[in-house]
C-alpha cells in the first residue's frame, strides 16, 4: 500500500517529535502493509521549509530506516494549506508538490470553504498541477453541504479521505461524511494523515476493510495501490487506474 499523507518527519511539525517516534511510525507502517509513504509536512504554521530542505530530511531519515531494517520507501511533499498568499510561498520554494510529481496534497481552511478556495485550487490547475483535496470529510462546511466540491470535482480533482476518519477517531460527522462519499463516488485515494505512533498511526488496512464493505475490495484496494501509485510515477489518473 501506498500512504500519501503523513507527518513523519521528526521535529518539523505536530507530528513525529523524534527520531525514536518517526522509526516506530515506519515500523506500524510496514507491519499494516505500507511500502512507500510521502512525508507531507504542513507547510504552514510550524516550521518554514524549503523543498531542498524537505528534501534533506527525508533523505536522512531514509537513512536512518535503511539503518534500522525498516523496508519503507520515503518521498518528499507537503501538505498545502490554501490561503491566500500560497503562490508568493510556492515561488519562494516553501510549498510544493508530491515528490517529482504534477499533484499536489491541498489543504482546505478547516472552518472556511468558498470561491476563494476554488479560485486557488483552479489556479493550481491553470498551473499545470493536479490538485489531491486533504481529508474534505473533516471539513467543517463540506460537512455540512457536499455540493461545495462539486465545481472542484468537475475540474477533475481528487479527494484523500482519512482512514481514521472512518473508524471514528475523528468524529461520527467525519464519519458519517466519508461513507457518504464513498457511497457516492467522490473518494479517489484513502490516506492515513498519520501524525504518532500510538495515535492518529501511520495505519490504512482497517480503513481499506470499512471502505470495501461499502465499495467492494478491488475499487478500495485501488485507493491504497494503484492509484496513489500513479502519484509517485507522476502518471495521469485514468479510468483503469482508479478501477471506478
Amino acid at each position: 500500500m501506498i500512504d500519501i499523507h503523513t507527518h513523519i518527519l521528526p521535529a518539523t511539525d505536530d507530528g513525529a517529535r523524534d527520531l525514536n517516534e518517526a522509526l516506530s511510525m515506519a515500523r506500524l507502517a510496514v507491519q499494516d502493509g505500507i511500502t512507500h509513504m510521502f512525508a507531507t509536512p504542513h507547510h504552514k504554521s510550524f516550521q518554514i521549509l524549503s523543498r531542498q530542505e524537505v528534501a534533506e530530511r527525508v533523505a536522512n531519515l531514509q537513512n536512518n530506516l535503511e539503518t534500522a531494517d525498516i523496508e519503507l520507501t520515503l518521498l518528499p511533499g507537503y501538505e498545502v494549506r490554501l490561503e491566500p498568499d500560497l503562490f508568493e510561498d510556492w515561488a519562494k520554494e516553501t510549498a510544493g508538490p508530491l515528490g517529482h510529481s504534477r499533484y499536489v496534497l491541498a489543504e482546505p481552511y478547516f472552518n472556511h470553504y468558498d470561491h476563494h478556495t476554488d479560485e486557488l485550487l483552479f489556479e493550481l490547475f491553470e498551473r499545470g498541477y493536479h490538485p489531491v483535496m486533504a481529508h474534505p470529510e473533516r471539513i467543517g462546511p463540506i460537512q455540512q453541504d457536499l455540493r461545495l466540491i462539486e465545481p472542484f470535482l468537475k475540474r477533475g480533482g481528487l479527494t484523500q479521505i482519512t482512514s481514521h476518519s472512518l473508524t471514528g477517531y475523528h468524529g461520527e460527522r467525519a464519519r458519517q461524511v466519508a461513507r457518504t462519499m464513498l457511497k457516492e463516488g467522490l473518494v479517489h485515494i484513502i490516506a492515513s494523515d498519520a501524525h504518532h505512533a500510538y495515535r492518529r498511526t501511520p495505519t490504512l488496512s482497517e480503513g481499506l476493510k470499512l471502505a470495501a464493505a461499502i465499495v467492494g475490495e478491488a475499487q478500495a484496494t485501488a485507493m491504497v495501490t494503484t492509484t496513489p501509485l500513479a502519484l509517485v510515477t507522476d502518471q495521469p489518473m485514468t479510468a483503469a487506474t482508479m478501477v471506478f
